[in-house]
């Protein structure tokens, strides 16, 4: 099943209207009733493992919410819910493709430096696949495992800058005996509600 047109829309919906709040704030967000909310949305480029060796670019968008009160070793520990949609520049040999995928998972950030956060992430995800346009076999569907990491960086008061990279694997898609394990990179500007700002 193919992530619709208005999922996508919904998020980026979600994203503009969550921000509106934050120009009329009179508190600072390093206040204690700030959320411990990030919202970004980012340029993916992955390698789609099949098909001519091709790499395939996209868009990400990504929430996360920081779990609070947690014991000074678990501080940094998160909820990451992520969608992505890549079908830009598809392999010349196929009429028609499409990489969709969305899902969830825990993720925990490193806290110190101050301006620099790095991270590591598992993920459950749901992914679609559009390859040629029918009569012919061209969709097959999975739920998968991801795994990855990286770091945010600081950029300007609630702005940071997440540089992402995550390795996913496909079991048994279109029969083979080894999974295909498509993995790239994700670079974008992210919202924070104050989870950062109040440490």
């Amino acid at each position: 099943m193919r992530l619709s047109s208005w999922f996508c829309a919904t998020m980026v919906a979600v994203w503009i209207a969550a921000g509106i709040p934050v120009f009329c704030q009179v508190a600072p967000s390093a206040t204690e009733g700030s959320i411990p909310l990030v919202v970004g949305a980012g340029f993916s480029n992955y390698n789609i493992d099949w098909c001519c060796d091709r790499r395939e670019d996209g868009g990400t968008l990504w929430i996360g919410w920081t779990i609070r009160q947690m014991p000074r070793i678990l501080q940094g520990v998160g909820i990451e819910v992520e969608a992505r949609d890549l079908s830009l520049d598809p392999p010349p040999v196929v009429s028609f493709f499409r990489y969709d995928t969305a899902g969830g998972g825990v993720i925990y950030h490193f806290l110190r430096p101050r301006n620099i956060h790095p991270y590591a992430k598992a993920l459950e995800e749901f992914g679609s696949i559009d390859f040629n346009r029918p009569p012919a076999y061209s969709h097959d569907t999975r739920n998968f495992p991801a795994i990855g990491g990286g770091a945010d960086f600081h950029a300007w008061g609630p702005i940071w800058v997440r540089a992402d990279y995550e390795y996913q694997m496909w079991f048994h898609l279109f029969g083979a005996p080894h999974p295909l394990t498509p993995n790239g990179v994700t670079i974008g500007p992210e919202f924070d509600f104050g989870s950062r700002s109040s440490r």
